[in-house]
């Protein structure tokens, strides 16, 4: 009897543990694969997590283009409320103002969605929406929160980690953004 308890046991430990969605390791030199969708043209894009210090510095490259990087303030970084996000970024490294960000929620701005389940970026209202369908890289399920705002027009994916919330995905934005792995 003990013998199919403890098979029993260690069954449903397994199950739990394997439907846990996964929490991806986000640090310096973390590569982002992805799909840029500009003026209905996919383009690949690599991300590159330069910097973790001031300035925070995203690192990006088109194959046929070029490379260049966005570099945050601590101001950006701690309560940004703009998106950058240009349709053809400049080559070389690209400073971005005080109140704009790039590829991660600012920190206040992420305590906000977390406390209040919404926010306000760029002027646009953004609330908290189920996820109809999980969000998979590189196939595993990875833990995200769904925004839409603009009356129902524009909507974000962030990754839920309080100290690197990546936007993993964006709809309706003149650019958008898919990450389809992390390495």
């Amino acid at each position: 009897m003990k013998k199919i308890f403890l098979t029993l046991l260690t069954l449903c430990l397994t199950v739990v543990l394997y439907a846990q969605k996964t929490m991806p390791t986000i640090k310096e030199g973390t590569v982002l694969d992805c799909n840029a969708f500009v003026q209905g043209q996919q383009i690949d894009l690599t991300l590159t997590i330069k910097s973790v210090a001031v300035p925070f510095v995203i690192g990006w490259s088109v194959d046929g283009y070029g490379d260049g990087t966005f570099e945050m303030s601590a101001n950006a970084i701690e309560k940004g409320n703009k998106f950058f996000m240009p349709t053809q970024p400049s080559l070389g490294a690209t400073k971005l103002a005080d109140d704009e960000f790039f590829g991660i929620l600012p920190k206040t701005v992420y305590q906000t969605l977390v406390t209040t389940k919404e926010l306000t970026l760029s002027g646009i209202n953004f609330k908290v929406k189920p996820i109809a369908t999980p969000m998979t890289i590189g196939g595993k399920e990875i833990d995200v929160t769904h925004l839409v705002g603009g009356d129902g027009k524009l909507e974000i994916w962030v990754l839920n980690n309080e100290k690197f919330p990546l936007i993993l995905q964006t709809a309706g934005l003149p650019t958008d953004i898919t990450v389809v792995d992390i390495k």
